[in-house]
């Protein structure tokens, strides 16, 4: 069963005095069980998408099944095996983290001894032990977002959207929180479909990605293919002994004390043509393409 289906999803808001589409028939397909990744620009639909699959919002046309449920005929029995987390949580402010998790465990109608282990392995799990009396308000942003993770962990879900979940965070404690959500998709076993500005989250993070621009997926695989498709963006760089500033060689240019090859296939020729001229290479670099690179060009 796969997890996420949608097809042809169009969403669109009134304007003033027009509507504005933002989702243009979005179709993706997520596999139970992998973390799967939606990227592109401000604007671009990532957080109306979400909202349709996570069933806060109705698309105007289009399926969308979730566990293999339709998100606007089983919308209840969706939520009870979905949870999501925002990046910026807003969580009851004069409630401790533990009041917190056994408040939302409650409004989702667990009770007794297995709501009160859950919040311990919650607590465990998102090192927030510490946290478990700190008030809401007096909480660091970092802490703030694990235990909005924790939240989104309480029922237990089959399917968790993570919407931003390190924006505004430090790199360091970004960092950390990727890893627990790493960790948390393989002890936990859950689906993960997240959203993301930061290209390194989501190649540490996704297994796919849709590429979301004007309401539409441009592209869609793994990093691999997003790599794979813009290889040409590839390039080389060649040190050597000595000045650089006189030799005119055919298909690389001077870049920062460097001989820069854009074309990768003519970096033998390149080699070859230094060799023959007597010069000395001391090292070559290949500076291969980034998922950051695939994110500049496709937003052009």
């Amino acid at each position: 069963m796969k997890a996420i289906e949608a097809e042809e999803v169009r969403k669109s808001y009134k304007v003033f005095f027009r509507r504005k589409e933002v989702l243009k028939g979005i179709s993706l397909e997520v596999e139970e069980g992998e973390i799967y990744g939606i990227i592109g620009p401000n604007g671009s639909g990532k957080t109306t998408l979400i909202s349709i699959l996570s069933t806060i919002l109705k698309p105007d046309s289009g399926n969308v099944r979730v566990l293999g449920m339709d998100v606007e005929k089983d919308a209840k029995k969706i939520r009870e095996v979905i949870n999501i987390s925002s990046g910026n949580p807003n969580f009851l402010w004069s409630l401790t983290a533990e009041e917190n998790l056994k408040y939302f465990g409650m409004a989702y109608g667990i009770g007794g001894e297995e709501l009160k282990k859950r919040i311990e392995e919650l607590l465990s799990l998102l090192e927030l032990e510490e946290h478990r009396e700190t008030r809401f308000d007096e909480m660091s942003t970092g802490t703030k977002q694990r235990l909005s993770l924790a939240k989104a962990l309480i029922n237990r879900p089959r399917v968790v959207f993570l919407d931003e979940p390190t924006t505004g965070l430090d790199p360091d404690i970004a960092l950390k929180m990727r890893e627990t959500i790493k960790r948390i998709h393989e002890e936990e076993g859950v689906t993960i479909v997240l959203t993301t500005h930061y290209m390194k989250e989501a190649e540490m993070l996704c297994e796919k990605l849709s590429f979301l621009r004007n309401g539409v997926v441009e592209l869609e695989g793994t990093v691999s293919d997003f790599k794979t498709k813009f290889k040409n963006l590839e390039y080389a760089l060649i040190r050597v002994e000595g000045s650089i500033e006189e030799l005119k060689i055919p298909h690389a240019v001077l870049s920062d004390g460097k001989l820069r090859v854009d074309e990768i296939e003519r970096l033998g020729e390149v080699i070859e043509l230094l060799s023959s001229k007597g010069v000395r290479i001391k090292d070559v670099k290949i500076r291969e393409v980034e998922l950051e690179d695939v994110f500049i060009q496709l937003s052009k």
